[in-house]
């Protein structure tokens, strides 16, 4: 349920969580105040499957600096800022065997005013996208950048450019 507020709108959540091993269900509700960011919504943002990682293991600030440097690197912007961080079961992924090392995955938007580096339009361009649909890596140079602490799943990447330019 989403009502007005002086600073932002007022968005009614209702939380369920739920423990791996037991099965068991809780639910919490609270309400959240969302208040534009200041300087608007970044115009590049770029979505990364990072396939060893459970959503909770990027939820701390600690672990998002550290993606934030490693995409730094990749993307040449120091501006970065993470948008959204969405586990990957909500996106269809299934429940890892229960194996010592599998994750679920986790997709991070990521945003920035700068554009896009020469690797990450190389890794989303027609070519690379054909070599995804053949079961290869796509063309890009920079993928070492994020191990070991990532394993990004690069024929998932997504990059949205902004629509319009200001005069």
């Amino acid at each position: 349920a989403r009502s007005r507020h002086p600073r932002g709108s007022l968005l009614g959540l209702q939380v369920l969580a739920y423990n791996r091993h037991t099965y068991d269900t809780v639910a919490q509700s609270l309400v959240v105040t969302v208040i534009p960011a200041p300087d608007g919504e970044p115009p590049y943002q770029g979505e990364f499957l990072v396939g060893n990682r459970n959503v909770e293991e990027l939820l701390p600030a600690a672990a998002q600096e550290i993606f934030l440097q490693a995409t730094a690197s990749v993307w040449e912007q120091d501006d970065l800022r993470v948008i959204n961080i969405t586990s990957a079961l909500d996106r269809g992924g299934r429940v890892p065997l229960p194996i010592e090392g599998r994750k679920e995955g986790v997709y991070v938007k990521v945003g920035s005013r700068g554009a896009f580096s020469p690797c990450l339009a190389s890794a989303t361009s027609p070519q690379s996208r054909f070599r995804c649909s053949l079961g290869q890596q796509p063309l890009a140079p920079c993928y070492d950048t994020f191990a070991p602490h990532f394993t990004i799943r690069w024929c998932n990447l997504t990059l949205v450019r902004p629509t319009s330019f200001p005069t």
